[in-house]
């Protein structure tokens, strides 16, 4: 369990989990399927399961030599 201080405030991510757990509860009883969903990402991201991070595919722009075989 992964515990975040600064200052007085110590922030534990089981607590956030659980509390995410309660408004995505919420969400489904309110039938509010994007703020569900939100809540399920939210709660991966906590848990390590999704990135941020978006890496970028390099392309090859060498131009392609092609021959024509008749």
């Amino acid at each position: 369990m992964k515990k975040k201080s600064s200052g007085r405030v110590e922030y534990q991510s089981a607590e956030s989990f659980n509390q995410l757990t309660k408004l995505q509860e919420m969400a489904i009883s309110q039938e509010n399927v994007s703020l569900a969903l939100k809540a399920e990402e939210l709660k991966g991201k906590l848990a390590g399961l999704y990135s941020d991070k978006k890496e970028l595919e390099e392309i090859d722009t060498t131009p392609l030599e092609i021959k024509i075989v008749k």
